[in-house]
Formats: structure tokens, sequence, C-alpha cells
């Protein structure tokens, strides 16, 4: 696997010059979902502005492991939670691989912090690994994510997604007679 993200890698440099951190993703047969995701939410726009900005950019797989129905919750409302969600991804500034320090802390375009660590395993961005880093374009830099990192004040908590779901009706059910809510 690690093959496939050198040869992502290598294309999607050979390819940024002149790009946009906006146009890494819709170029990129790896971030559909965070193609759509960005253009629905409205953010295609200012991404693709003067910057410099610095994108973590989560991958279809890293989206694929949310629970089905919270990604249909955040697309349903896309200038809602699913913006702030996006905005957490991105900060102001161009910041390389080799900028990041273990322990440091950045503010996000959403307002939060996110952390960075470093060790023998690689680099992760609250507890996001990123599998591919340093595409640098004219306006910014992208950092290819294997997860997808929620805002530590995003509202939903287990049980909002169970309260939420079309599926889960007899779960919500037992969470709320076994009085679980609170605990969850």
């Amino acid at each position: 696997m690690k093959l496939r993200h050198l040869l992502i890698f290598l294309l999607l440099s050979v390819f940024s010059y002149g790009q946009t951190v906006v146009d890494i993703v819709v170029n990129s047969d790896d971030h559909n979902t965070l193609e759509a995701a960005v253009i629905a939410a409205g953010l295609d726009g200012t991404l693709s502005g003067d910057g410099p900005f610095t994108l973590f950019a989560p991958t279809d797989d890293a989206f694929a492991a949310i629970d089905p129905d919270l990604l249909t919750t955040l697309l349903a409302d896309p200038t809602g939670d699913l913006a702030q969600i996006l905005l957490y991804h991105a900060l102001s500034g161009q910041v390389l691989s080799g900028d990041l320090s273990d322990g440091q802390t950045a503010t996000t375009l959403q307002g939060e912090d996110v952390t960075v660590e470093i060790n023998a395993d690689g680099i992760f961005i609250n507890d996001s690994e990123v599998i591919i880093a340093d595409i640098v374009t004219p306006n910014g830099v992208v950092h290819v994510l294997d997860a997808v990192m929620l805002p530590p004040s995003f509202p939903l908590t287990v049980v909002d997604v169970v309260v939420n779901s079309d599926v889960h009706n007899t779960l919500e059910t037992a969470v709320i007679q076994a009085e679980l809510a609170d605990d969850l």
C-alpha cells in the first residue's frame, strides 16, 4: 500500500504546478468525497484564493470509515457542520512537513487547534496519519490523511448519531431505557 501512496504522490507532484489546493483535490482519484464536500460547503472558492493554505486532505477511504448516517446528516446541511469539519482540516499559511514538530499545535480555519505527533510510525495530525506530505501548490500545500478529523467541539455524540439514524431505532430505545444516553 505504501507503493500506491508513493505513486499517487509522484503523480500529484507532477501535476500540481500552477494548481491550487482545491485543484489537487479535484484532480485526485482518491478525493472524490472531499471534492464533493468542499464544493457542497461552498469552500472551493475560498481554498482556491491567494492563501497560502495548508490542507489536510482525507482520502475517500477515510470518509468511507465514517458512519454513513453521520455523513448523510452532514451532507444535508453542507454549510453548517460539514463546513466546520472541512475548515478544521485547513490552516492559514503554508506548513510543510519539515516545519512540523512533535507536540506542536496549530489553529485551524475553523478556530480550534490540531496537535502534531511525530514518532517512529510517521506524522500524525490529531491521530490521523499523514500518508502523503508536501504536495506544494502556488497557494499552499496539501497533506493527505488516512482519517477524517472532527473538531473537539463537534456537537454529535454517539447518542446523537443513533437518535438521528433511521436504522438504529431499536438501539436508540435500548440506550434510552437503560439510561445510558448521558454516559454515551
